[in-house]
């Protein structure tokens, strides 16, 4: 009872806070996205996601952002900064009456009550009574964990503390009461970065740009200076799980009796990703082993099947060719230091609108025996070609065929 009382409470509160943030298409004059939004400070500056505003930042020629209030109050907003790593922006209001939400100077401890606060589904202003878990432990950008269901139209909206005070702002969910929230301290990051600067960015676009930039110049270094650790696939040596944030995935066809040939594998993916567009994502790590060999099939059978699952490959992201160029592929046949053959094609195309950004994808697999083969794969989205190229060298290192 004391949950629902204050769940009403700050609904009551807080409602003429909670905006709807809405992308208008300037042709049909209709909304082409909706969203949530608060603001910050009484001067009109209103908190939201990127991808929330997404396609009036890339394309303002056709789209303008709005607000609605709970009182049916409308306003246009002009777009001042992002932040596309922790997927946030801020817009601005020339006139807005509602009261700025405080952002939480502290972090709440783990099982505390919170309360998300958005528009889902078009369906008006509503409150999500959750429970704050911390930041995720498995995801390299600081995201809240929060048992609670948000649904589309929520993002950009706030997580309330029982005190009205801000402690995250809504941005996904993996569905079954499991959300994220990204911290209130990050929001309060893009807020003084934006002050200190003293005015709207420039160049969107550009501003992205450095942000990808720097952020994955810290990550690769970072992973670079991990040890990175084998295990064991059939008679190869592959690259364990890199923590916090690569995950990996096993499996085989040993239980099947009519299998010609063994098939292990194991698969490796990033946890989070960063959002570009809706047909477009950066910051993807994902890499791939598969032990193949067989008793049964002659060379040519076996051959057969380990050139279709070496043609099946493809890039772990998806791109259009608006966001990239073709992939511009280097095919090699390499003798490890052990004499072992094998086949490597290492392919890398280019970001259109981030210069210096690439997405690469390393192909490799053995090309010396007729009953038994390995072949490892991976993929990076969003680095440079010199980081790709080191990411290269010590992923080919660590994973041979001894």
């Amino acid at each position: 009872m004391l949950e629902n009382e204050t769940a009403r409470n700050l609904f009551a509160d807080y409602r003429s806070a909670i905006l709807q943030i809405r992308i208008i298409d300037l042709s049909s004059g209709s909304k082409s996205a909706i969203g949530s939004g608060f603001p910050i400070d009484s001067n009109g500056l209103i908190a939201t996601n990127y991808h929330v505003i997404e396609l009036a930042a890339s394309e303002p020629q056709q789209y303008r952002i709005e607000y609605l209030t709970d009182s049916n109050q409308t306003g246009v907003l002009s777009l001042v900064d992002v932040d596309v790593v922790n997927d946030l922006a801020l817009v601005k209001a020339e006139l807005m009456m509602a009261e700025p939400l405080q952002l939480a100077a502290t972090k709440p401890e783990a099982g505390v009550p919170v309360y998300a606060l958005g528009n889902p589904l078009d369906l008006g202003l509503t409150v999500v009574p959750g429970t704050y878990n911390g930041i995720n432990k498995t995801s390299y950008y600081p995201r809240v964990h929060f048992t609670g269901s948000l649904n589309s139209g929520m993002s950009g909206g706030p997580t309330l503390n029982e005190q009205g005070q801000v402690v995250g702002v809504n941005v996904a969910t993996a569905g079954n009461q499991v959300s994220f929230l990204v911290p209130a301290e990050r929001l309060q990051q893009l807020v003084s970065s934006y002050r200190n600067r003293g005015s709207a960015v420039d160049d969107i676009s550009q501003h992205i740009g450095g942000q990808l930039m720097a952020d994955q110049e810290q990550k690769i270094s970072r992973l670079l200076a991990t040890d990175w650790q084998p295990i064991e696939l059939g008679e190869a040596q592959v690259l364990q799980e890199l923590p916090p944030f690569v995950k990996c995935w096993g499996g085989s066809n040993t239980a099947s009796t009519k299998a010609q040939f063994l098939n292990a594998e194991r698969s490796c993916r990033s946890e989070d990703n960063i959002y570009l567009n809706s047909g477009f994502e950066t910051g993807i790590l994902e890499y791939q082993f598969f032990w193949l060999e067989t008793d049964q099939l002659n060379s040519w059978q076996f051959y057969t099947v380990y050139e279709q699952l070496f043609s099946d490959f493809a890039p772990g992201n998806r791109a259009s060719e608006e966001d990239v160029t073709e992939f511009h592929c280097d095919n090699n046949f390499v003798t490890s230091a052990t004499g072992r053959q094998s086949k490597t094609v290492f392919c890398t195309r280019a970001y259109k609108d981030y210069p210096g950004l690439y997405d690469s994808l390393l192909l490799q697999g053995s090309v010396d025996s007729s009953s038994r083969a390995f072949i490892s794969h991976f993929t990076l989205a969003g680095l440079s070609r010199e980081n790709s190229v080191a990411f290269a060298r010590k992923f080919m290192e660590i994973s041979q065929w001894p």
